[in-house]
């Protein structure tokens, strides 16, 4: 039985870089799950760290990323996925911003967090998807992301979709983990091929194109009745 991982990110500042590693075994042409285990380091420096330790010589397989995996040189830096999602789910529109306006934590620390693990991405088979966790899971499930108020119902229906368990409490008080764990959700669907929308293939009017700064890279999205409104 050939065993792996699928690790997820959400950059942060200090204390707030929330890291996953889900454990999979492959059978039938699919990868399984077997075990989660959830972080919130103090640093990417720790991020990095925690995932070298905990998949030591095992592959990672896939990742997901809660941050931009590519670029655009159009106005304002706005993205053909970015655009798509503010139209398709209006109600949670705020949260799609333009890359050229979120936080550096997020812009600076998803790269680096790339570029630092980049030896252990195998380019011939390591699968990397952006992801967002916050419109995702309301494109599943038609609720606002609220962490604050709901993070143990949030928690319970990850864990289905994931197939696996751990207790709620390994997440903490921040939402950080449970981000990093939608992120690791978005790598297994596209890695099994059960999400098949690309949104980094959305075409765009503009002349201006894609900016591939770390290759090419998915933005798997998966495809559901509309919740919001849009095509």
């Amino acid at each position: 039985m050939t065993t792996a991982f699928v690790i997820g990110y959400d950059p942060g500042g200090e204390g707030a870089h929330g890291v996953a590693a889900l454990e999979v075994h492959e059978e039938n042409s699919r990868w399984n799950p077997v075990a989660l285990q959830v972080i919130a380091a103090r640093s990417l420096r720790d991020a990095v760290a925690w995932l070298e330790d905990g998949c030591r010589d095992r592959r990672i397989v896939a990742a997901g990323i809660d941050t931009m995996t590519e670029w655009n040189s159009g106005s304002g830096g706005w993205r053909p996925a970015d655009l798509w999602q503010r139209k398709k789910y209006p109600i949670v529109a705020k949260s799609v911003m333009s890359p050229n306006s979120v936080y550096g934590a997020m812009a600076v620390n998803g790269a680096a967090f790339l570029t630092l693990l980049a030896p252990r991405f195998r380019s011939d088979d390591t699968m990397i998807t952006e992801a967002h966790p916050k419109v995702c899971y309301f494109a599943m499930t038609g609720k606002e992301h609220a962490w604050a108020n709901d993070s143990a119902r949030m928690v319970g229906w990850l864990l289905r979709e994931l197939g696996t368990d751990l207790p709620a409490a390994g997440f903490g008080s921040k939402d950080d983990c449970f981000d990093a764990g939608v992120s690791v959700l978005a790598a297994l669907r596209g890695l099994n091929g059960d999400w098949s929308l690309d949104l980094h293939a959305v075409p765009s009017d503009e002349k201006a194109g894609r900016v591939l700064y770390f290759g090419q890279t998915h933005y798997w999205w998966p495809r559901m009745a509309s919740v919001g409104q849009g095509n």
